[in-house]
Formats: structure tokens, sequence, C-alpha cells
């Protein structure tokens, strides 16, 4: 249990049959993630010029890592890959345009000798969405496990009020049945950046960030296929990101200047109205965001946003506009550490664009040897 990393479970394993069998008994393997949760190895960002790996300090112990998913992923984005349409567990769902068509694949940059594969063409059985729809989403998640099958694909359109979702999920027979649903959205303003993020499959459901002051957040039953609203905390109007709870549930951070707070919301049946927001913890990072950048600091951008939440709320991906820095901040020892820097812009050298940030974890459960049936384990 005191190894804290997978890494050191795998060549643990390694000794011999006994220690194979006791490092990847499940009972174990839960015990030794709840003391050693996975380990967040860096991120791909994507400028307007590309993607490129970002990693974030670590042991030497996670140095193998490290090293395999900066080359992997130079190698994969020297095609120029379109976008990373999803990342979790270690791999990636990629787009990237041939010219006529866009395709998909999966990529794992943490396994040795794997090559990226293919995604069977996306299915488009519905139209509506091209007619001058406000807003458009198309995304793609990975299973838990970040397997192939299991993907779900959701395609999302606006139309005035009224909005429109279609659902296939990947199997080993290829893309299923789409399910489709709509729902007249409350009377206000929608604009193209009505919605801002989504966040994968929580116990069958989808949720979505909104913008523009609605007060909730939009969710997708995919079981039912029906649209539902969920109120926003008191206060929380914009400036905020969802993650996943282990404990059957959905966290929210929201940025309020550079004052963070961390809410959890738990899914009890059916209730989904959002009136047992319950704040875990609310804390400052003013001061040292100032320490890290302070020649940076103007007035005008005197604010911190919210780019990306880590699954449980283990930590949180700030960034700063004034001075384009992203920071990683560790959510339960309130750690804050300035992790990229991108270009800042000047008359010579724009930046245009948005950047766009994609977690890379470290794998779990590890990826243990095969026993040889054929030889003396012990030996």
């Amino acid at each position: 249990l005191r190894l804290g990393f997978p890494t050191c479970l795998v060549r643990a394993a390694l000794v011999c049959k006994r220690w194979l069998l006791h490092a990847s008994d499940p009972a174990f393997l839960r015990r030794f993630r709840e003391r050693n949760p996975p380990r967040l190895l860096g991120f791909c960002l994507r400028c307007p010029d590309g993607y490129s790996f970002v990693p974030l300090p670590q042991p030497p112990e996670l140095a193998v890592p490290i090293r395999r998913a900066t080359s992997s992923c130079a190698a994969a984005f020297a095609i120029k890959i379109h976008r990373i349409k999803h990342c979790r567990n270690g791999r990636l769902i990629t787009n990237y345009f041939d010219g006529c068509t866009h395709h998909h694949a999966i990529m794992a940059p943490l396994l040795h000798g794997e090559s990226a594969t293919a995604l069977p063409p996306i299915p488009l059985h519905s139209r509506d969405w091209a007619r001058r729809a406000q807003v458009r989403f198309f995304e793609m998640f990975l299973p838990e496990d970040g397997g192939l099958h299991g993907i779900t694909l959701l395609h999302l359109w606006m139309v005035g009020r009224k909005i429109y979702a279609e659902v296939c999920v990947l199997r080993s027979s290829g893309w299923g049945v789409p399910a489709t649903a709509e729902m007249e959205l409350p009377a206000q303003r929608y604009d193209e950046g009505f919605l801002d993020d989504m966040l994968p499959p929580v116990l069958g459901k989808v949720f979505m960030v909104t913008t523009s002051g609605t007060g909730y957040a939009l969710g997708l039953d995919l079981a039912t296929a029906s649209f539902f609203t969920l109120e926003l905390p008191v206060g929380v109007q914009s400036n905020y990101k969802l993650s996943c709870a282990e404990d059957s549930g959905l966290y929210l951070v929201s940025a309020d200047g550079f004052q963070l707070s961390v809410w959890l919301h738990p899914m009890i049946g059916d209730d989904d109205g959002g009136a047992n927001w319950r704040l875990v913890d609310t804390f400052c990072v003013h001061e040292t965001c100032t320490r890290l950048v302070d020649r940076y600091w103007v007035p005008l951008y005197n604010f911190i946003a919210v780019d990306f939440v880590g699954d449980n709320a283990e930590f949180v991906i700030l960034y700063h506009p004034a001075s384009c820095i992203f920071f990683y901040v560790h959510l339960r020892n309130r750690v804050v550490e300035k992790v990229y820097q991108r270009p800042t812009p000047t008359a010579i050298t724009p930046v245009y664009g948005r950047f766009h940030i994609s977690p890379v974890m470290m794998t779990w459960p590890p990826i243990f040897p095969t026993l040889n049936k054929g030889h003396d384990q012990e030996e």
C-alpha cells in the first residue's frame, strides 16, 4: 500500500506468481486506489497552431510514463489532429480531417507499442441540426475504463429556444440505434456560447455547463431520452465546471474573482432539481497567484477562470487571462502551481483562438503481466 505508484505495483508483480496475485487482487487494488488515487501526468493543450503535450513535474517513479506520453503525443500530433474529443483513463478520442472526411480514433499514449484504433464512421441520422442552428455540439465520451465499446456519441443542436439531442452508443456490432430528445428552454436570450462544456455520463445522465447567467445546468437522461434542468448553487451564475463524484454525485467548482468554491450534489433517486447542493470548501488563491505572476497583473482582468475539474474534484485547472497562465490547484491540500504560460499576444506576434485542455491521467487499474502457463512461475 505504501508503494504509492501503480508503476511500482507492476514491478512488484514481476517478482513471482504470489506477488502478482496479491498486487492484482481487486480488494487490494481498491484499497491502493483509495490511498493513492491516479495522478494527473500532464495535459494536451490545443493552441491555435496545433496540439502539444505539457507534462507536469513528477517523481522519478513516473519518468517512464511521462517520456512515453510525450513521445507518443508528439508523433500523433504531427498529423495535425483537429481536436481531442475526450480523454479518460490514459486514452484519447482524436478527430482529424483528411481534406474530405473527419475520422475518429482512440490512442493510448501510455501503452508501449499500441497503435491508434480507428472508430467506425460516425452516423448522422438526423439532418435538422444543419438548419440554421444557433448552438451545435458534437461530443464523444469514453466509458470509465477507457475502452472501445461503450463510447457515447452525442449530437446536440438548438433552434430558437428549442434544443434537440441524438445519442448513440458504440457496441461490438457497431453504433446502436439512436435515441432522440427535445425540450423548449425557458424564455431568455440564447447565443452561440450558451453551452460551454459537457460532462461524461454520470449514472446515465449527461450534464452540460451553461453560461449567460441562466442559473441552471442542462441535463440529458440517456435512459429516458429526456432533458431536464439542474438548479445551480445560490450565487453561481457562470465561471464554473462540473465533475463526477465517485459516491454517486456531482461536484461543481466555481470562481468569483479569486475565491474558489467546491460544491457537492448527491444524486439520490430522481432528485435532480438541485436544491441539495452542499458547500464542501471555499478558499482564495489570489495571494499565491499574485506571487507567481505579479509582474503580469492587470486590474482589467482581475479574475481567474475555471478551465477544467478532475474527477472527484481532486484538482482544478485555472486560467488567468491577463498573464495567459494556467494554474494547477490540488483542491484537497490547496497547493497552487503554475504549469503553463501561453505566448503573450503582441502586435508583432498576435495569438488568436481558444486554448483547450485535455488532462492525461495515469491509467487505472495497472496493466499487469499475464501468467505463462508453460513455465514454472516461481522460477
